[in-house]
C-alpha cells in the first residue's frame, strides 16, 4: 500500500444518491470515515440509513457518486471482494454451524488456509468473551450471545470497516447497555472503523467519536455528539437528538444586542447570525430552564415527576404554551399549582425559522 492509500480514509462516499421509483432515498451523500473512527448515523425510519450501509457493503449500487474503501473505488466492486462485513440486527448466524464455524466462515470465503484459523478464531472469541463457547450449537445461545457471534465473525479477518446494523435493538436494555460498553472496549483495543446505524440517540452519544443526522436522504448534519447536541444546525436535529421545548417569538438584532420577545417579555439571547430577524422558532432544552426567583418568565406548574436525580416540571406560560424544566437540584423544585419564575442562560437558545422542520418520534 502506498502513502496515499494509507492516509486514505476507511470509506468515503462522494455524491451518492439513490432512488426507488420516484423516490429519493438518498440525496448526493457526501461523507468520510477515517480509519479508527466510530461513526454513527441517525435518523428516522426512511432516512436511507439502511440504503447507505447496504451502498458500502455492494449489496445496493448508487444510482450517482462513487464509494470507497481505504482510498481503492469500489463502486463496482461486488460485495463478497469489499474488505467490510455487516453485523444484522437479526444476527443472520447460520444454524447448522457451530459457533466456530460461523466465526470462520469469512476466513473460509477468503481462502484462508485451514491449518491458519484456529488462531484467528480464537482470537476474535477472546474479543468477545466467548472463549469457552466455540463448540456450542447457535440455537444453545442466547440472544446476547449470538450477537457477539456476529461481532466475532465480522472482526475475525481484520476488515477495512465493520457495519453494524442497529445491532442492539433486539436486545433487552441490561444486555444493549453490556453490548454497547463490549463494543467500545473492542474498538478501543483494535482500531477497527465502525459504522454503526441506529435510532436510539442514547447509544449515537454514547458510542460515537461522530454522529450523522439523515432526514429526507439528506445529511442534515455531521460532528461529534458534542456538537451535535449543543450546536444544532437545524431543528430537526435539535429535535432527534433529545428532548427540547419548542416556542414562538419574535428575534431582534439592533446595535449589537441580541434579544427574544416571548409573552411579551423582552429576553436577552446570543448572536445568531445569518438568520432574519422577525418571527422564530425557540428551542431550549429542558436541563437549561431553571426555576429562579431572577427568571424573567412566568410560569405556572403543572405537572411534577420524581426521577431520582432530577425533577421534570410541566410548565404552562402566561400565553398558554407548555414547556419542560428538568431540575438536577431538588432544591428548585417547586409544587404543583405554584407559579414560579424561569430563565435560561443567553447561549442555549436555538433559533429556527419559523417554519423549521421538527422530528416526530
Amino acid at each position: 500500500m502506498n502513502q496515499g492509500e494509507s492516509s486514505a480514509p476507511a470509506v468515503e462516499l462522494r455524491g451518492v444518491s439513490k432512488r426507488f421509483g420516484e423516490r429519493v432515498i438518498l440525496d448526493a451523500i457526501d461523507l468520510e470515515i477515517a480509519r479508527g473512527e466510530i461513526l454513527v448515523l441517525v435518523g428516522p425510519s426512511g432516512s436511507g440509513k439502511s440504503t447507505l450501509l447496504k451502498i458500502v457493503s455492494g449489496i445496493e449500487t448508487p444510482d450517482t457518486g462513487r464509494v470507497f474503501l481505504g482510498g481503492a473505488d469500489c463502486t463496482d466492486m461486488p460485495p463478497y471482494q469489499r474488505a467490510v462485513h455487516t453485523v444484522f440486527q437479526n444476527y443472520a448466524l447460520f444454524p447448522h454451524l457451530d459457533v466456530a464455524g460461523n466465526v470462520a466462515f469469512p476466513l473460509a470465503v477468503a481462502g484462508v488456509p485451514r491449518s491458519q484459523r484456529d488462531p484467528l478464531i480464537a482470537a476474535a472469541l477472546g474479543w468477545v468473551k466467548l472463549q469457552q463457547h466455540a463448540r456450542r450449537r447457535i440455537d444453545t445461545l442466547s440472544g446476547g450471545e449470538r450477537q457477539r457471534v456476529a461481532v466475532a465473525r465480522a472482526l475475525v479477518d481484520s476488515p477495512e470497516c465493520v457495519l453494524l446494523d442497529e445491532p442492539l435493538s433486539a436486545l433487552d436494555p441490561h444486555l444493549r447497555a453490556e453490548t454497547l460498553e463490549l463494543l467500545q472496549g473492542i474498538q478501543s483495543r483494535l482500531g477497527t472503523t465502525f459504522l454503526f446505524i441506529t435510532h436510539d440517540r442514547e447509544e449515537a452519544i454514547r458510542l460515537g467519536h461522530r454522529i450523522g443526522v439523515l432526514n429526507h436522504g439528506r445529511l442534515e448534519q455531521i460532528g461529534t455528539p458534542e456538537e451535535i447536541y449543543q450546536q444544532p444546525r437545524t431543528a430537526f436535529v435539535a429535535s432527534f437528538l433529545g428532548r427540547i421545548n419548542w416556542l414562538r417569538g419574535k428575534w431582534e438584532n439592533s446595535a449589537g444586542e441580541s434579544a427574544l420577545t416571548i409573552a411579551d417579555q423582552r429576553i436577552p439571547c446570543g448572536n445568531h447570525s445569518g438568520l432574519d430577524a422577525g418571527e422564530v422558532k425557540i428551542g431550549i432544552r429542558p436541563e437549561d430552564v431553571r426555576i429562579a426567583e431572577d427568571g424573567l418568565l412566568v410560569a405556572r406548574v403543572t405537572a411534577r415527576q420524581f426521577l431520582g436525580d432530577s425533577v421534570v416540571h410541566k410548565l404552562l406560560l402566561t400565553d398558554g404554551t407548555p414547556l419542560l424544566a428538568d431540575q438536577r437540584s431538588p432544591a428548585h423544585a417547586a409544587p404543583v399549582g405554584a407559579e414560579v419564575r424561569i430563565g435560561w442562560p443567553a447561549d442555549v437558545v436555538h433559533l429556527f425559522p419559523p417554519d423549521a422542520e421538527e422530528a416526530t418520534r
